[in-house]
């Protein structure tokens, strides 16, 4: 957990591998967005706030419906993050893990590469490609996506972007190309 101004950032145990961050000027809203869906989050009954101050020991928020201000214990808002009762909008992704299977000699399976993405807002994504035969001589080891995450179609152009990048970044450090 980090108590820097400007920013809430909760790292998640690897039991439950997840990160949350929020940072002035992002939406924090009731509800929890990792156990429901967008439909539910709409209600009118969950207020939203837009984050205007990250201190060490409070946050500040303004209703985004009435303009209403509201002050949070730190430490009171990052727990309710954690356990839900409060979420933040996907603006990023920050974490991804890349894991390679079926390589071994005496594994049948053809290779899968298997990405990861977590999002800043606990939801985690996952990616399937296959490592393709090109005969290439590149260190680099070539892939093809054959099972997205459906949940990344709702992305707006921005966010895919994000999230393609993150993605190729990270199979890059591992020594894939897409």
């Amino acid at each position: 957990m980090s108590t820097d101004p400007g920013e809430i950032f909760l790292d998640m145990p690897a039991t439950s591998p997840r990160y949350i961050r929020v940072r002035e000027g992002e939406i924090v809203q009731e509800g929890d967005v990792r156990s429901r869906d967008e439909r539910e989050l709409e209600s009118a009954s969950l207020r939203k706030w837009k984050i205007e101050e990250i201190g060490s020991k409070t946050v500040v928020g303004s209703n985004t419906e009435t303009g209403a201000r509201r002050e949070w214990d730190r430490e009171s808002l990052e727990q309710r993050l954690g356990i839900g009762s409060f979420s933040t909008d996907l603006t990023n992704f920050e974490r991804v893990s890349v894991t390679e299977a079926g390589t071994e000699e005496n594994d049948d399976r053809p290779p899968v590469v298997t990405v990861i993405v977590y999002g800043n807002n606990g939801k985690k994504f996952i990616q399937r490609y296959r490592l393709l035969e090109d005969g290439d001589d590149t260190d680099e080891r070539r892939l093809d996506l054959y099972e997205p995450d459906r949940k990344t179609e709702a992305f707006d152009d921005e966010l895919r972007e994000r999230f393609v990048r993150s993605v190729e970044l990270a199979l890059r450090g591992e020594g894939y190309a897409v």
